[in-house]
């Protein structure tokens, strides 16, 4: 698992998908499912940025045998609108095996998607 601290701002946002897409291409994952993980980190990035997060937010991507999982830890003190996934929801739900959020001991939010492999 690897932790990638990103700014959020559009150039930062970019160079975040990049860099998921390089390392999954590194780890040999297939095309189909970097894009399905490219995408579903652009979502979880796009809810935290209309939920009104400033500043950083924590990137994590950990592949596994059946799914790839990511993770995005915002700072404490931040609270998701009441429908935080809104519109995304078909997009995430067509990519994904599960998604949803929690809050952290210290305050933090994650927000969390599973994105499946071909099998």
């Amino acid at each position: 698992m690897r932790y990638e601290h990103i700014t959020l701002r559009p150039a930062q946002v970019r160079k975040a998908r990049a860099s998921v897409r390089e390392r999954l291409a590194d780890l040999g994952c297939d095309s189909a499912h970097l894009q399905d993980v490219e995408i579903v980190v652009s979502e979880l990035l796009g809810v935290a940025i209309e939920s009104g997060v400033h500043g950083s937010v924590e990137l994590r991507v950990a592949t596994f045998h059946l799914l790839t999982s990511v993770r995005l830890r915002c700072p404490p003190l931040f609270a998701l609108r009441d429908d935080p996934f809104g519109l995304r929801d078909r997009v995430l739900e067509r990519l994904t095996t599960a998604v949803g959020q929690r809050r952290g001991f210290d305050g933090s939010m994650e927000l969390w998607a599973e994105v499946p492999k071909a099998t």
